[in-house]
């Protein structure tokens, strides 16, 4: 689905579905130089069992326009002013919503939340951390539109099993997927990504916002090197959240451990 948002295209998968008023929705936002294929299984399978999914491209992302939003701030308002789009325009139900991150997109859920406290009950983030600080040579590289960022991404980002080619589907490289992923990322975009995630210093204030409304859950991989553990239970002490642990799993969850993550997401959904 395309829309326009502040007079930009954007495109948004549903999960294949049409929008249901009388459904739920399930906002899904992907990490940085990725794009809304990294939730498709997930948005094809929660559209299927009673939700509304809204996986969007951050604008110069994937397939929408428009420059990427410098800050994670920004990213936020972006997103709840395409839920509001998508409102008005298509009749989307925002009460009782439940917004998903992983990594880059943990952060922009925590600010969509904030900024729409009334309508979100559940905050799931995947892979993060905070402060989610990032390496100076990976800046550097991904700075340089050099291919060795994507390189140190791929390597560190992946657990020792997926790295060496494992994968529960035969035939399936997700250290490849996520190359391949990656090298689609306009020049610039990466940088922007991963600058906006080292400079984001909102998730206190958020976490005292919503500490009375919004149910928060994490789902980390037990080797995961680049949102280290240290990091992820400070987001667990920050907002009082449930922290389910993926096994032989880095940081690119839905590729590595895709049943895994289905399965804890759909224990913090209540899902059959």
């Amino acid at each position: 689905m395309k829309v326009l948002v502040n007079g930009a295209s954007a495109f948004v998968s549903t999960g294949g579905l049409a929008i249901d008023t009388q459904q739920p929705t399930l906002v899904m936002l992907h990490g940085s130089g990725l794009n809304r294929t990294v939730w498709i299984l997930l948005a094809r399978y929660f559209a299927r069992r009673g939700f509304n999914v809204v996986a969007p491209d951050l604008p110069g992302h994937g397939a929408s326009e428009g420059e990427p939003p410098q800050t994670i701030e920004e990213q936020g308002v972006w997103v709840n002013n395409l839920l509001d789009v998508l409102a008005q325009e298509h009749g989307l139900p925002t009460a009782q919503m439940t917004v998903v991150g992983h990594s880059m997109g943990s952060l922009t859920a925590i600010e969509t939340t904030v900024g729409r406290l009334a309508d979100v009950n559940r905050l799931i983030l995947l892979g993060t951390s905070y402060p989610m600080a990032v390496g100076d040579a990976l800046l550097a590289a991904a700075k340089a539109n050099d291919y060795a960022a994507i390189d140190m991404i791929s390597i560190f980002g992946h657990a020792n099993g997926s790295r060496l080619g494992a994968n529960r589907v035969p035939g399936i490289s997700a250290l490849n997927m996520a190359m391949v992923l990656l090298e689609q990322a306009a020049p610039g975009v990466l940088h922007n990504d991963l600058a906006a995630c080292q400079l984001y210093r909102g998730a206190e204030a958020a976490g005292d916002a919503m500490k009375e409304s919004v149910q928060v859950s994490i789902i980390a991989g037990d080797q995961d090197k680049m949102t280290s553990m240290k990091g992820t239970v400070a987001v667990q002490q920050l907002f009082n959240a449930e922290l389910h642990v993926l096994t032989s799993c880095g940081h690119m969850q839905m590729s590595e451990q895709p049943e895994q993550t289905l399965q804890a997401l759909k224990r913090i959904l209540d899902v059959d």
